[in-house]
Formats: structure tokens, C-alpha cells, sequence
């Protein structure tokens, strides 16, 4: 049997690593998820009676500030970042590799989970805080949220607009595409 040129092999072994980097994501969800179910109950997390409104709950204090709950949800959001990140290499392989707009979705996606850390830490201390840390007429964290996790994504959208041809698919192609399709035989 002859060997296998590692040419040949490369565009199945950078496949593997998306693939791979997809599955450590997934692992990584599913182990904040178990982390979920054995971390501590939290003392009144689902509220408890209102004094003077029959059927309604009073929560209680910052429940996401509680440790579990704290680092669980900020690695629950990475994870999704990480999925999402994922997603975009794979379906943005052309003949096993991602070409020039790789740089635009690791930029994006690197620079996303950045505002995200961002606002999870500012809103930390803006529930430990007394002050009013406004930004833009919004509290801090709000503005982070509104103004970069909300906004970022445009970074990769404009990416992908403008590296479309040369990544994904080419007039050449869709012109080949179209030859190869006028030359089947009609039923």
C-alpha cells in the first residue's frame, strides 16, 4: 500500500484542529454545567414570599455574586465565545484551510472575548460598589455590554464582507461552478 503524502494529509490534520477546538469547547461547557449541579445551593436563590403581595418573591441580594455562581457564568460565556469562534473556522474552510479572513475572525473573536471579560469584571464591581460609574447615561457594565459585546461583532461581519471573494468564494468559482452544472445532462 503506498504512504500518504503529507500534502495530501495537511487539509484533513487543520480540519482535526477545528474540529478539536469545537470538542474543548463543548468539554468546557459541559463541565461548567457539572460544576452547576455540585456547587452549594445558594440560600434563597429562588426568592422568598413578599411580605404584602400574595404569590410574589423578593430575591435576594447579588446572587451572582456568590463565587459559584461568579466564575461558573463567566466561564458559561466563554465557552459560548469559544463555540461561536469555532463555528466561524469551520464553516470558513476552503479546501481545508481558512484562508486571509482567519485573521479577521481571530481578531474579532479575540477582541470579543476581551469586552466580554470587560463587562463580567466591571460588573463585578459595580454590584460591590456605592458609586454610580456612568458611561454614555448607562452604568458601567450596561455600557460595556451596549457598547462593545452588543457592537463587536460587526468587526467580524465587516471581515467577512470584505474578504468574502478571496475566502469563501471566488467569481471564478461560481463561474466554474456554473460550467460543471451546464454540462450535466439535463433528465
Amino acid at each position: 500500500m503506498p504512504k500518504a503524502n503529507l500534502n495530501e494529509q495537511e487539509p484533513y490534520l487543520i480540519e482535526m484542529k477545528y474540529i478539536r477546538f469545537l470538542f474543548g469547547a463543548l468539554i468546557l461547557l459541559l463541565g461548567v454545567i457539572a460544576g452547576a449541579a455540585i456547587a452549594p445551593v445558594v440560600e434563597g436563590a429562588t426568592g422568598i414570599p413578599h411580605p404584602e403581595f400574595e404569590g410574589m418573591f423578593i430575591g435576594p441580594a447579588n446572587i451572582d455574586q456568590q463565587a459559584s455562581t461568579r466564575w461558573l457564568g463567566y466561564f458559561f460565556g466563554l465557552g459560548i465565545i469559544a463555540v461561536f469562534t469555532a463555528m466561524l473556522f469551520i464553516g470558513n474552510r476552503k479546501n481545508g484551510q481558512v484562508r486571509s479572513i482567519g485573521r479577521w475572525l481571530i481578531l474579532g473573536t479575540s477582541i470579543y472575548a476581551l469586552a466580554y471579560t470587560f463587562m463580567v469584571y466591571s460588573h463585578w464591581g459595580y454590584a460591590q460598589s456605592t458609586t454610580d460609574d456612568f458611561f454614555l447615561s448607562m452604568p458601567a457594565p450596561t455600557a460595556w455590554m451596549i457598547y462593545a459585546v452588543w457592537f463587536l461583532p460587526l468587526i467580524i461581519t465587516i471581515g467577512y464582507i470584505l474578504r468574502f471573494e478571496d475566502s469563501v468564494i471566488s467569481d471564478q468559482e461560481i463561474e466554474a461552478f456554473n460550467d460543471f452544472i451546464d454540462q450535466q445532462p439535463s433528465e
